[in-house]
């Protein structure tokens, strides 16, 4: 048996993917449970590679995943730093296509402020996220903005709150109807990651970017090709947030990532292919190359080939 928990309270159940409950009609829709927010669903029009795995780059780009996540209310969360994320109890109101316009806002519900008791846990966090998006024949463009407060990014056991922002920018255009060349942009900030009494810095900012081509060659071929960065993080935090690593703006903390795959379409929701990435770090900088992989040591470089089998739902 398996529960159906619709809030998405425990990974192991059968609303550990995107899973909501909601009202519809012509003003729109109101949905409640487990699911993407609008930035990181803004980011998936323009980027057509996985957030996570190999593939990915959820780490380089959006400082980790969060698959299935609550509001951190400890100092010992490791999501607290990520910006693309699945996130429980959230409440998302999807405005209705006009004119090429869509535009989505989410919040997230207050159920984990109930076990805000200790030193650690005095702030009560919140996301809210939203995101606009305008598509004309083989154009689109897009732009989302998402706030965390009192995430605790840098997991102090005293934390005394900060408000933690990114911005995206997202851009596609598509060639003879069958080549598609995009990008995204994000501007990550992260303030009040320490006290100033630690002696350590307080903020960290980073930029990051991704071009994309994603051909229909053919029939049932496809190639996507991807290139992202990430640059070196600013600010005058020392120290680690996530998988990004903050040395005062002495710089060398970047990355870079190319990817690329061949795929062959079994069906309209199945492909089947063979795939490659590697991952380039700056000197100071340890990003793996994706979920599952080994952290590598300062400055390395990790290397993915595979077959892949993409089934969509």
């Amino acid at each position: 048996s398996s529960s159906m928990d619709i809030t998405g309270g425990s990974a192991s159940n059968m609303c550990a993917r995107n899973s909501v409950i909601g009202l519809k009609a012509s003003w729109g829709s109101i949905d409640w449970g487990n699911y993407d927010t609008p930035a990181k669903r803004l980011a998936a029009q323009f980027d057509p590679f996985p957030i996570s795995a190999a593939m990915g780059q959820g780490a380089q780009m959006w400082n980790a995943t969060a698959s299935n996540t609550a509001n951190p209310t400890g100092s010992t969360v490791a999501t607290s730093s990520s910006f693309s994320r699945r996130q429980q109890n959230l409440i998302t109101y999807n405005m209705p296509t006009m004119n090429g316009f869509d535009a989505s806002f989410a919040w997230s519900a207050a159920n984990e402020a109930t076990g805000a008791t200790s030193a650690s846990t005095i702030q009560k966090p919140r996301l809210w996220s939203a995101m606009a998006a305008y598509t004309n024949g083989p154009l689109a463009l897009g732009i989302a903005y998402e706030r965390h407060i009192d995430y605790n990014p840098g997991q102090l056991v005293t934390y005394n709150g900060s408000n933690d922002t990114m911005y995206t920018l997202g851009a596609g255009y598509t060639f003879m109807g069958s080549l598609r060349v995009s990008g995204v942009y994000n501007r990550i900030n992260y303030n009040g990651i320490t006290t100033v009494a630690q002696g350590v810095g307080t903020d960290m900012t980073v930029s990051t970017w991704g071009v994309y081509a994603d051909w229909a060659v053919s029939g049932p071929h496809r190639v996507r090709l991807g290139y992202s960065s990430q640059g070196s993080t600013k600010g005058t935090f020392t120290g680690a947030v996530g998988s990004w690593t903050g040395n005062a703006g002495a710089g060398q903390t970047g990355a870079q990532k190319v990817h690329g795959e061949y795929a062959y379409a079994l069906s309209k929701r199945t492909e089947l292919g063979l795939a490659y990435a590697r991952i380039n770090n700056d000197l100071n900088s340890t990003i793996s190359i994706g979920t599952g992989s080994n952290t590598p040591n300062a400055g390395e470089s990790q290397s993915f080939y595979g077959m892949l089998i993409r089934h969509k739902f």
